[in-house]
Order: C-alpha cells, then structure tokens, then sequence
C-alpha cells in the first residue's frame, strides 16, 4: 500500500459516464489536439487570475504545492494531477521507454453538500522501441467522470464512472501512489477496475475507530459506458490481451482502522457479470495493511468463483513488505502467487525493488520481477519509473 501522506491526497479519491477514446492515426493530429488542450488549459488559469484579481480582496488568491495541486478557493475548484515516465526491459524480450500516462484532475464543489470530479487521462503519449518516438497508440480517456451528493457526514451518494471498490490497491492505483512500476494480478485479474453506476460510502464510528464502507451497482450493459480498456493483464509485455468489463455487478467493502491508524483490516465481495465472455462470477476478496516509522506490510487476497460450468476459479494473493532507509529510499518486496483461467498453472511472481521519494509527489522506482509461468500476462525483466503528481 502506499504511505499514510499518500492516501489521504485531496486529488486521488480512495472512496472515488463516459469514457471517451480519441485514437489518432497521426501524429500531427494528436500533436495539435496536445497544443490545443495545453492552450485552453492555460487560457483558462490565466482568466482565473485576471477574474480574481478584478474581483478585489475580498477574495483568496489562488494557490499552488506540488503534490496538492492548484486551489481556487473564489471558485471552489482544484486542478491536479499526475504523469509518469516508464522504461521497461523484458527478459529475452523488447525494450521500451514510454510517456505512459498524463493525467489531469478538475474538482468542483457546489456548496457544502454537492461536488464533481473527473480525471482525464491520456494514455500512451510517446513510445520508443529503439526505433524512433511514435505516437500512434496515443488515446484520450476519461478515467473518472461523477457527482457526489453529500447526504450526512457519514454517507455520499456517487454516480457516474468511478474506481471498483475491491481491494486497496485498485482505489490508489496512479503510478506515484503505489511502491511498483507493475501491479499485482490479485488486483485486476478478477474484476473490472472501473465501475459505471452509482455508490454509496462513507465512513463510521465503530468502537473509537473508523470503518470505511463501500456499496456500489454497476450497470455498464445498460449505460453504454465504453470500458474496453480495463485490461485483465495490464503489465508491459503481456500478450494475453484480455479485457476486464463488467455488464452488470453489485458489491461493496468494508475496511476497519485500529490502533491509531496503524493497521488496517479489510474486507470485499461482489457478484457480477462480465460483458466478453458473458459469464457470472461471485468474488471474495481480503485486505491488510499495516505501517509504522519502520515501514510497511500489506497484502491482498481474492477468489472469482465462476458461475458457469466449464469456466474455471480464478484466485490468489499477494504479501508485499517496505522497509524505510535513509535520505528518503525504501526497499519494497512482493511475493504473489495467483490461479488464473488464462494460464496453464499456478503463476508466482517475485519483486525486488528501491523507491526514491525527494518529496511529496514525486517518486524515482527500478525493480526487478522474477516469474514463473508468468509469460503471457506478466513478464520477467527490468522496470523503472518517474512519477510526479502536480
């Protein structure tokens, strides 16, 4: 999991209908869709400015902190967002250096009980494979697209397209929120990363401690909500190209913080239908966390019990350990075996890594992931990062 700064960002919402996909065929025209989009959004902040600052002092200026964003409190909005740089080397395989994410963050408050957010993303913005920059798997997507309404202090109603309440992981999944370059299969193997409906969360007193709850139903099928990109296999190099995207899902989660925070405890379930193959699934899923000055312990585990005769269980989990060392370094170590219906055998795969962290929002990772019959969805080799979240 990641650090205790981290989860509580204002930007990454861990309780967090539309997916637009704008593929370009050239790179001239994604080359003008960049220019324009870095022109509105600089047109834009500049008026917000000049608007204030004709508005007179009655008003709060502006304000900017890497990590934190850009705050307009006259317009109770915020901007923000993360990128990330990642180099990839497979064993026995291709090399690749990619500007892999680029993502931007619009919060909007009305009043005290009504806020939008969305994160637009794109996705693939340069590639290099040791012959020449190309642009052409370049895509727009809308990531996140809701409105929360603020019933009481402990429950928000949410609609639109948000992150799949299941497990930790997936709710902080952007590059600088998380300790590897490459993610655990616990983690998106089983589900739908994202979900296109309406939710329920908040969090209650429980015994002087917090208890975070989800609830959520997604109807994809019936909103017509594009989720094609929801990879089962997202990491570099994998060939199995199977897509994640729920038809229709109903779930929920539970997580409970003790002994000041330090640990946490967490549990999910959800039974649903995927849109290809059409078949239904109940899941199970565990999640635990604990942190001190010393480091971090954190692990997931997950079962997909089909519903179909024929298909397969999927299931597995993960331990991952942080040791905290001088001058802001961190030593990160991940077992995980998993069961997947793709793969002939059980997969284990095991990541050594070190984390550079400067400051708050920026992060500098190399790891090395060691796997067994792990080829077709996640690959042995080299992989390293630079994140920065803005």
């Amino acid at each position: 999991m990641s650090p205790r700064w981290m989860r509580t960002h204002e930007f990454v919402e861990p309780r967090s209908p539309l997916n637009m996909e704008c593929r370009t065929s050239a790179s001239r025209s994604l080359r003008v869709i960049n220019i324009c989009l870095v022109a509105v959004v600089g047109i834009f902040l500049s008026s917000l400015d000049a608007t204030a600052a004709s508005s007179g002092p009655g008003l709060p200026p502006s304000s900017y902190a890497l990590g934190q964003g850009w705050f307009f409190p006259q317009y109770d909005l915020r901007l923000g967002g993360y990128t990330d740089i990642k180099y990839y080397q497979i064993d026995h395989g291709k090399r690749a250096l990619s500007v892999e994410d680029a993502s931007l963050f619009v919060t909007k408050d009305w009043g005290s009980r009504w806020r939008f957010f969305t994160e637009t993303e794109l996705t693939d913005a340069l590639n290099s494979e040791g012959n020449g920059v190309t642009m052409t798997d370049a895509r727009i997507d809308v990531e996140r697209l809701y409105l929360d309404y603020r019933l009481f202090d402990s429950a928000t109603l949410r609609f639109g397209k948000f992150l799949t309440p299941i497990g930790q992981w997936n709710l902080t999944h952007a590059d600088p929120l998380v300790w590897t370059s490459v993610r655990p299969l616990t983690t998106e193997s089983s589900f739908a990363s994202h979900a296109n409906g309406a939710m329920i969360y908040g969090t209650l007193n429980v015994d002087s401690n917090d208890l975070d709850y989800w609830l959520f139903v997604d109807d994809s099928a019936a909103i017509g909500i594009d989720t094609t990109n929801d990879a089962a296999f997202g990491a570099y190099g994998a060939t199995n190209k199977l897509k994640n995207s729920f038809a229709h899902a109903v779930g929920g989660q539970l997580l409970y913080h003790m002994w000041n925070g330090h640990l946490s405890i967490g549990g999910s379930a959800a039974t649903f239908t995927m849109e290809l193959p059409n078949i239904s699934y109940s899941l199970l899923g565990l999640d635990i966390d604990w942190s001190d000055r010393f480091g971090d312990v954190s692990g997931e585990a997950i079962r997909r019990t089909s519903h179909s005769p024929g298909y397969p269980d999927d299931y597995g989990g993960y331990l991952q350990g942080v040791l905290n060392l001088p001058s802001r370094f961190f030593l990160v170590g991940r077992i995980e075996r998993y069961k997947s219906a793709a793969v002939t055998g059980r997969i284990t795969l095991r990541t050594v890594g070190v984390n550079y962290r400067p400051s708050a929002g920026v992060v500098v990772k190399v790891e090395r992931v060691d796997g067994t019959n792990s080829r077709t969805v996640s690959p042995s080799g080299w992989f390293a990062s630079f994140g920065l979240l803005f």
